[in-house]
């Protein structure tokens, strides 16, 4: 059995040992680390806009629901 397997073996056996208080502990603490690095990847992406035309921007921005239907047609 390789690494990754035994690993994951020994983390269900754990888990299913675990009581519901904390088996929801540990699930709330999860979603909470996946939200912080969703919001982290989307800020990176707020300096991406800083150097962009302001009319590509407004393109981007004031029509987008105009583009969106545009585009909803194409498919």
């Amino acid at each position: 059995m390789n690494t990754k397997n035994r690993l994951r073996n020994n983390l269900i056996r754990k888990i299913q040992q675990l009581s519901t208080n904390k088996l929801t502990e540990i699930n709330k603490l999860w979603s909470k680390e996946n939200q912080v690095k969703s919001k982290e990847n989307t800020l990176k992406l707020g300096g991406s806009w800083k150097n962009i035309d302001n009319e590509i921007f407004d393109d981007f921005t004031v029509n987008l629901h105009n583009n969106r239907a545009k585009t909803d047609m194409l498919f």
